[in-house]
């Protein structure tokens, strides 16, 4: 069994005769029969009616049918990577990112290197932290989104944005009433919320930390923001998570001087020596132009 017969078989069920077949093909009509009667002969099945005007599957034939339409198709897909890869295109692209971004804009530009580049597979690692750098070191990215970059002569970094960050805690906390004035002292036996750095290997890095507070530690700010929501403790959010909940009142920002607001710088960060291809050029300059948005709703870059 060969693909050949399978496209001829494939040919003869959409085009409804062995003649109209023949020439979709550029095969003659007698070199497809005898092709189909080979098919038949090595299946040891009749995959179509005979004694039909026009030809039709058998029960037989329709079963056979359906798998050959997966494999061709696949087929089909198999001969879009090749040359895809063939062009210089990659397989996979992988993007470690800083779980303090706003992941729409990054959705965005993946959804459109997607359209130009279907056949590469995109994978996200969001990252705490010290992972992002990790993961870029390690290999295990091809470009890192990261609020940790610390200059190196074998890493390009630019600067993309700033994220900031507000102290929050819940609107029923016995503190709402001091939230302008709390200071540092006042909260050093209230539980901080902690998101943990999801390095493996690395020096682990802590940012925002009130060194002696009892802590919970979570592997997300999603989830650091539900438990302070619910109550418990308080901590240090990006400010695009928790403006919504600021404003609808459940979660306060601590304004007083020893909780003023931080700016976490963000770079898009590769290996100078490790060549891009085509795909990851093409997401690293089009990450370069979002226009990432701070809390007055203006771009920062």
């Amino acid at each position: 069994m060969t693909l050949e017969q399978l496209k001829y078989l494939q040919a003869i069920v959409e085009h409804g005769s062995f003649r109209a077949a023949a020439e979709s093909v550029f095969r003659s009509q007698s070199s497809l029969s005898i092709s189909i009667k080979k098919l038949e002969h090595e299946l040891d099945v009749q995959l179509f009616e005979r004694k039909t005007y026009r030809p039709t599957l058998t029960i037989a034939g329709k079963a056979i049918y359906k798998k050959a339409q997966v494999i061709l198709s696949k087929s089909h897909e198999l001969k879009s990577l090749a040359e895809h890869l063939a062009r210089g295109h990659e397989a996979e692209l992988r993007l470690a990112i800083s779980g303090v971004l706003p992941i729409e804009p990054i959705i965005d530009i993946l959804n459109q290197i997607n359209t130009t580049y279907p056949e590469t597979r995109m994978t996200m690692l969001i990252e705490s932290l010290g992972g992002t750098m990790e993961r870029l070191l390690d290999d295990d990215a091809d470009i890192a989104l990261t609020d940790s970059f610390e200059s190196d002569s074998n890493l390009e970094g630019i600067l993309l944005t700033e994220i900031p960050f507000v102290s929050v805690l819940s609107s029923r906390s016995k503190w709402v009433n001091k939230i302008t004035s709390l200071t540092e002292q006042d909260l050093e036996n209230e539980t901080l919320i902690v998101v943990r750095d999801t390095s493996h290997h690395s020096t682990r890095i802590s940012k925002g930390i009130l060194e002696g507070a009892p802590q919970w530690v979570v592997n997300d700010f999603s989830t650091k923001q539900r438990i302070i929501r619910s109550g418990k403790g308080w901590g240090r959010m990006p400010y695009h998570l928790v403006k919504d909940d600021i404003k609808s009142g459940q979660l306060m920002m601590l304004n007083s001087h020893d909780f003023g607001t931080f700016q976490a710088p963000i770079h898009l960060v590769r290996k100078k020596n490790k060549t891009a291809g085509s795909v990851a050029e093409s997401l690293w300059q089009a990450l370069q132009a979002i226009a990432w948005i701070n809390p007055t709703n203006k771009p920062l870059v």
